[in-house]
């Protein structure tokens, strides 16, 4: 299990900053692991899923709250059949509904369309795409897949040292060509870009 206390430590050891008097400050980090994971997760979400109650006939249904609708990805009915999503356009081959329509649905605001009427009543399942939660503490676990922490250790350095050459450059003159801090900034991003990258073929070629 990786807290926000371990993943500290690791950014430290990256940035030589052990010893008993460190220049950068636990809330600093913090913040800068923080934004990591909310990085991380706009390309690697949490997927979870949701139930939600259906009566026979409904066409219209509420999306659950938590549930972001343009973040939802497949919908089973109560028996189990995914119904698809419709694309626009062109009709998908998909099995008619018990009023003639296709077994589709679509999302517009908070709602969930389907294009034809719910066959029963009973529950149905959602799976979507979900925010990763970003540390309240010390102790808890980290909202990220096991084995990511390198990725969310590239993410935090590359956006603390980009924030303390952003402080330290408010104050440079230039002279010495590009402030070192903005040169580790920029390999630091690249770096991270890199690893995020590379994760993402990883799922995709699963």
């Amino acid at each position: 299990m990786t807290t926000r206390l371990h993943m500290r430590q690791m950014i430290r050891r990256r940035l030589a900053d052990t010893g008993v008097d460190p220049l950068w400050d636990d809330a600093f980090l913090d913040d800068a692991i923080a934004e990591g994971i909310r990085r991380y997760s706009t390309h690697l979400p949490r997927q979870e899923s949701a139930s939600l109650a259906v009566t026979k006939g409904d066409r219209e249904l509420d999306v659950p709250a938590g549930v972001n609708g343009m973040r939802i990805v497949r919908l089973f009915d109560d028996q189990g059949k995914a119904w698809q999503r419709w694309a626009g356009g062109m009709p998908l081959p998909v099995p008619a509904g018990p009023e003639g329509g296709d077994m589709t649905w679509r999302t517009w605001g908070t709602t969930i369309l389907l294009d034809t009427a719910a066959p029963r009543s009973g529950y149905w399942r959602i799976e979507h795409l979900a925010p990763r939660d970003t540390p309240a503490n010390d102790t808890d676990a980290l909202d990220i897949q096991p084995g990511d922490e390198d990725l969310i250790v590239a993410l935090a350095l590359a956006i603390a040292l980009d924030r303390r050459a952003i402080a330290d450059g408010k104050r440079f003159t230039g002279r010495a060509g590009m402030h070192p801090l903005a040169t580790a900034a920029r390999t630091a991003r690249i770096d991270a870009d890199r690893l995020v990258w590379e994760r993402m073929r990883q799922i995709r070629s699963t």
